[in-house]
């Protein structure tokens, strides 16, 4: 197990040892957190592909209040799991973060029993504020997943859609989605995402 995964102010996380996984870099989950800014305190969060959690843990120390991270992955959901426990006041947290071992495409899927995933709270009834993501960058899971959650009832009418991605890759337009912003950082490209109806 590595520990050379940083969150912004410095405490380590863990990651394990291959290659198979690509953790978000310091300076993206910083432009991040940058953008977002206040607006992520007393959100709900929702993080798709979220390998060993270190978006969900910068949620966290950003003030929201409820966090869903989905990784298929056993071992890198278990990994997450352990680096959102091992986070500051967790303990009285508890109950505010789940991380579900399962396929974010099934997952994301309108009319899915999501409910059967967790102990601690109502998945069919919570609505998220933001939504981070970030698939392997050499697949093209985006569109796919973003037609998904923009036609299930897991979105607010103002949620924000952060999409991580290679450079490479375009996302499309589409009826459901409006880009609000790109930003790129090295390998690493960010689209904002609002639903059409948003006002």
């Amino acid at each position: 197990m590595k520990t050379n995964l940083r969150l912004i102010g410095g405490k380590k996380l863990q990651s394990p040892n291959n290659s198979y996984t690509r953790p978000t870099t310091l300076r993206v989950r910083e432009a991040v957190f940058n953008i977002l800014n206040s607006r992520v305190e007393n959100s709900n969060w929702l993080d798709l592909f979220s390998g060993t959690g270190s978006i969900s843990c910068e949620a966290y120390n950003h003030g929201a209040r409820k966090i869903i991270a989905i990784e298929k992955n056993k071992i890198n959901s278990k990994i997450c799991l352990e680096n959102l426990l091992s986070l500051e006041n967790i303990e009285n947290r508890r109950n505010d973060i789940e991380v579900i071992c399962k396929d974010v495409l099934k997952w994301t899927k309108p009319n899915y029993e999501r409910n059967l995933s967790s102990r601690n709270m109502d998945l069919n009834k919570l609505k998220f504020d933001f939504v981070y993501l970030d698939p392997p960058y050499d697949v093209d899971f985006h569109e796919l997943v973003l037609n998904q959650l923009f036609d299930c009832d897991i979105l607010k009418k103002d949620s924000i859609v952060i999409c991580e991605h290679s450079p490479n890759l375009l996302i499309k337009k589409s009826t459901l989605w409006e880009t609000i912003d790109v930003r790129n950082y090295g390998q690493s490209r960010l689209t904002f995402l609002i639903n059409v109806q948003h006002t």
